[in-house]
């Protein structure tokens, strides 16, 4: 089992003193890099705003994931191949997303 620490930018500065901007998801390291997505978009982590709808999440600064809001789901589109094992495209155990 692997910890991997999940951080997100702040949506507005409401959000950054109210909203949390750390997860800690547990995972074997051979999961893939769509289970570790769909327990954060689970978790409802990520938080959107009508100027701020699409997400990058980042890996060692590599480009992994990009999620859109899309309402109630928010869509994933992945930057790797989602059956990447998360010890390989998430090696130092952080996905950061930030606004491009």
């Amino acid at each position: 089992m692997r910890e991997i620490t999940v951080t997100r930018e702040a949506v507005c500065g409401a959000d950054d003193q109210t909203g949390r901007l750390t997860l800690t998801v547990p995972l074997p390291g051979t999961a893939p890099l769509s289970a570790l997505v769909d327990t954060v978009l689970a978790q409802r982590f990520l938080q959107f705003s009508s100027s701020r709808s699409i997400i990058t999440g980042r890996a060692s600064g590599v480009p992994v994931v990009r999620v859109h809001d899309a309402g109630l789901r928010p869509r994933a589109e992945f930057l790797l191949p989602p059956h990447t094992p998360v010890q390989r495209c998430v090696p130092e155990g952080l996905l950061h997303f930030g606004w491009d």
